[in-house]
C-alpha cells in the first residue's frame, strides 16, 4: 500500500481518481491566479475525496451511474451542507481541469445540485462589514462600494453611470434592467452626496480604476480589488487572533450592497414604496429587510426627516 500511495504520490497514476487529484494538486500548486487561501481549502478538501474515493478509476466517470454515485457519497455528509457541497465543488474542479487536458469525455459533476441554499433576499452589508472592508480598500474600490450601498444600483450600473445623471436633487438613470424607457430615480441623501463630493471627475463615468480609466464591463477588475481587501482583512485577523480567526466578510457578495441600500434610503426617510420602486423590488421584500436589520427608533427619526421636508425624498424624473 505504501509504495502504491509513493507511486500516486509521483503523479504516475493514471488509473485511479487518487492519482488524478494528485496530479491536479501538483499543477494547482504552480497556479498564480488562486489565492493562498483557495489552494489550501482545496487541498484540505481533495485529500478528504482521495482518502475516500481514491480507489475508484477514472474510467469509471464515463459511466452513467457516476453523477448519482458521487452525488450520494456527497449526500451522506449532509448535515454539514456547506462543506459537502464544497467537497464536490472542488472535485467537480479537478475534473473540469482533466476534460480540459483531454483525460475524460466529460464532467458527470458539471453543474451539480446543491445541498447548501442561501436565501440572500435578506442579506446585507452591515456597518461593520462596511467599516472593515474599507479600511482595507484601495480608494477606488471604496468609492464603488460606498456608492453602491448608497443607490442600490446593479454593478454594471454603477460602472456605466455618468456624471451627467447626478441631478440638483436626485440621480437620474436609465438601468440596464429596464424593459422600457424608463429612469431609476435615486434621491441625494446626505450619506450620498458625501461620498460624490469626495470623488474626483476624472471621466465621463462617475467611477474609475485607479488609472483614472472607466471600470471595463463586467467589473472584473472591480471585483479583484474587492477580493484583495477581504484577503488583506483576513490576514490581518488571522495575524491578531489566529488561524481560525474570521471577519464577518465570509459569504458577503457584491450584489448585496443593495440590500444596505434599501435600509439607508428608509433611515434617510424615504418610504419603502419608493424604496421598491428605486431597487426593482416588492414591497414585501424590502418589509422585510427593514425589519430585520432597522429599530422602530431609526425608523421613527427617519419619518421626522420626511415630514420635516414636507415632501417625499423621491422627485419625479425632469422631462
Amino acid at each position: 500500500m505504501e509504495a502504491y500511495r509513493e507511486k500516486t504520490r509521483k503523479g504516475s497514476d493514471s488509473v485511479t481518481i487518487y492519482g488524478l487529484i494528485t496530479r491536479y494538486l501538483d499543477a494547482m500548486a504552480q497556479n498564480q491566479k488562486l489565492a493562498d487561501r483557495t489552494k489550501k481549502d482545496r487541498r484540505a478538501h481533495l485529500d478528504t475525496v482521495r482518502t475516500e474515493l481514491g480507489n475508484m478509476e477514472v474510467k469509471a466517470l464515463e459511466s452513467r451511474k457516476a453523477r448519482p454515485f458521487l452525488l450520494g457519497w456527497r449526500d451522506k455528509r449532509a448535515a454539514t451542507p456547506k462543506t459537502a457541497d464544497a467537497l464536490l465543488g472542488d472535485l467537480s474542479a479537478v475534473l473540469n481541469w482533466a476534460k480540459d487536458k483531454g483525460e475524460i469525455a466529460s464532467n458527470p459533476l458539471q453543474d451539480f445540485p446543491r445541498i447548501y441554499q442561501v436565501d440572500r433576499a435578506d442579506v446585507i452589508w452591515q456597518p461593520e462589514h462596511l467599516d472593515l472592508l474599507l479600511k482595507w480598500a484601495d480608494p477606488e474600490v471604496a468609492w464603488a462600494v460606498r456608492l453602491a450601498a448608497e443607490t442600490g444600483l446593479r454593478k454594471n450600473d454603477l460602472l456605466a453611470l455618468p456624471w451627467t445623471a447626478v441631478k440638483d436633487q436626485a440621480i437620474v438613470f436609465q438601468t440596464s434592467k429596464s424593459k422600457k424607457k424608463r429612469s431609476v430615480v435615486i434621491p441625494l441623501t446626505a450619506s450620498l452626496r458625501e461620498v460624490l463630493a469626495e470623488i474626483p471627475q476624472r471621466a465621463v463615468t462617475i467611477l474609475t480604476s485607479s488609472d483614472a480609466l472607466p471600470w471595463k464591463a463586467p467589473g472584473n477588475g472591480l471585483d479583484s480589488g474587492v477580493r484583495r481587501a477581504r484577503m488583506d482583512a483576513l490576514a490581518h485577523a488571522q495575524k491578531v487572533h489566529g488561524a481560525d480567526a474570521q471577519t464577518g466578510l465570509e459569504g458577503l457578495r457584491f450584489h448585496d450592497l443593495r440590500g444596505t441600500a434599501a435600509t439607508r434610503l428608509v433611515l434617510a426617510g424615504v418610504p419603502i414604496e419608493e424604496v421598491a420602486v428605486i431597487l426593482g423590488w416588492e414591497p414585501s421584500r424590502v418589509h422585510e429587510i427593514v425589519r430585520r436589520y432597522v429599530s422602530d427608533e431609526a425608523m421613527a427619526m427617519g419619518l421626522i426627516l420626511r415630514f420635516s421636508t414636507g415632501k417625499s425624498l423621491l422627485q419625479p424624473a425632469a422631462k
